[in-house]
């Protein structure tokens, strides 16, 4: 029902701004670090529960998810990349015991290995992220073009929309939604770098923008990849009117690592105060 996910919005919103509020100036962004890392034990929870219908390989997958979102938001680039391969390298460690077979041992390691990467790995790029210089309000402008493009793919989509993305792995998403998304997430960028990143030029912010749009919308194809290959509708019910913690984390998810590219670009180049 629409009251349940108005009323779902009403608490994370005010949890994630408060958060990233509360991390700027604090050792590590923690607050925000510890909001991310939970958002990815639920995230690896539901992904898994899709696919490993064992007790003992979810948990080793949340618990190598959260690895990889630790080494790569914490560790320094010359630490973090080694330090995520070797986490990797735990999900053949992981599955060898057991008598099942070759075939199934590799499934299974394959899986880890994505879900590790897909959700500890790409949700890392928001702590750090927020790290950089202004590094907030390029959080804030990456979560809410995915929000308006989503916003925008849906309206657009209803009202105009006739030819068909991908039909076989979303039927429901069309050509015309999907350029009104990415319009609506460049928009969104604009708007907000206007506003709070003084010094970020509007053709900047407009690519950012493009960017994290495509990126999201390509984050969303692919979590719908997943459910429809696992055969279910939603990743999970913990958020009454949306589905799961992933359903709603998809787009964002994809849409990190550029985000976490434009915002260190920028802050290379000393754009702004």
């Amino acid at each position: 029902m629409l009251w349940k996910r108005f009323a779902t919005a009403a608490v994370l919103i005010p949890l994630l701004i408060t958060s990233i509020l509360l991390s700027v100036g604090r050792p590590g962004g923690w607050p925000f670090l510890v909001l991310c890392a939970v958002a990815t034990g639920l995230c690896a929870d539901e992904g898994f529960r899709m696919f490993l219908h064992g007790a003992r390989d979810r948990l080793g997958g949340v618990a190598l998810a959260l690895l990889v979102f630790f080494s790569a938001s914490l560790l320094p680039g010359s630490f973090g990349v080694p330090a995520v391969l070797v986490c990797i390298l735990l999900s053949a460690f992981h599955v060898l015991p057991g008598e099942a077979d070759p075939a199934g041992k590799a499934g299974r390691a394959a899986t880890l290995c994505l879900g590790a990467v897909s959700v500890g790995g790409l949700l890392s790029m928001y702590p750090r992220t927020l790290l950089l210089p202004r590094g907030e309000h390029w959080v804030f402008l990456g979560i809410l073009a995915v929000a308006a493009g989503d916003t925008m793919a849906y309206f657009t989509g209803r009202a105009i929309g006739r030819r068909k993305l991908a039909p076989a792995v979303s039927p429901n998403k069309t050509v015309e939604g999907a350029v009104g998304g990415l319009l609506g997430s460049i928009v969104c960028a604009v708007l907000y770098a206007h506003g709070f990143l003084p010094g970020v030029p509007a053709a900047y912010a407009a690519a950012a923008g493009a960017a994290v749009g495509i990126f999201g919308q390509a984050g969303d194809l692919f979590e719908s990849l997943i459910k429809r290959a696992a055969g279910v509708k939603d990743s999970g019910a913990l958020l009454p009117g949306h589905g799961g913690i992933l359903d709603r984390a998809d787009g964002i998810l994809g849409a990190g690592p550029v985000l976490y590219l434009f915002a260190a670009l920028s802050s290379l180049a000393g754009a702004g105060p």
